[in-house]
């Protein structure tokens, strides 16, 4: 098999395997490749070429997975940065440690939210407690809300009351903005500098 028909039956497979993408970046990636296998097919090194290149399919799936990358960090959203480590948590570890911190951030950032919410809503469920005697602290909304101490204790005393709903909407702000700037973090670490196939 001439090296003009490998090259050809390996852009196929590439273009087939990069149909996610949209036509521009398809075309743009596989003239890319072209060029590049071309340029080591007159170097007489086509089987280096391929073989640093890896499948088709393995070739396409770096570009895919870098393009995600470069897009979300581009965009910036939560929904993008977010949806970005989901869908690379699977094959990358930097792409799993920061879905998990930055799941835990945006799960106490919900949680503010709704003790928020609670507070505006039932306000006898809802509130910070310390146990005096004890120091323990309970905040969010309970039903029923928190116990009273057993006899011969002063009970938990609520010491925020509707300033509640502040606190916890800052907070909730807090975790989020937190969150979101740990994806966005996660999202730079995997941003590599050269192409995703170093060619």
């Amino acid at each position: 098999m001439s090296d003009a028909t490998r090259i050809e039956d390996y852009l196929r497979a590439l273009s087939r395997a990069l149909r996610s993408l949209p036509e521009r970046d398809r075309d743009d990636i596989v003239a890319e490749i072209r060029a590049h296998l071309e340029h080591r097919a007159g170097e007489g090194r086509l089987d280096a070429a391929i073989k640093s290149l890896g499948s088709p399919e393995n070739c396409a799936r770096t570009f895919i997975e870098e393009m995600k990358i470069q897009t979300a960090f581009a965009d910036g959203g939560p929904a993008k940065t977010f949806g970005a480590l989901l869908a690379l948590a699977s094959r990358r570890a930097t792409a799993t440690a920061g879905l998990f911190v930055s799941l835990v951030f945006f799960l106490l950032a919900a949680g503010f939210a709704f003790t928020a919410l609670a507070e505006i809503v039932t306000p006898d469920l809802a509130g910070f407690w310390i146990g005096p005697e004890s120091g323990n602290i309970m905040i969010g909304a309970f039903e029923p809300p928190p116990v009273p101490a057993p006899p011969g204790e002063p009970a938990p005393r609520e010491i925020m009351g509707r300033w509640l709903i502040l606190f916890a909407a800052g907070m909730a702000v807090l975790f989020f903005v937190i969150g979101q700037w740990l994806s966005r973090f996660f999202i730079r670490l995997m941003i590599r500098r050269k192409s995703p196939t170093a060619i």
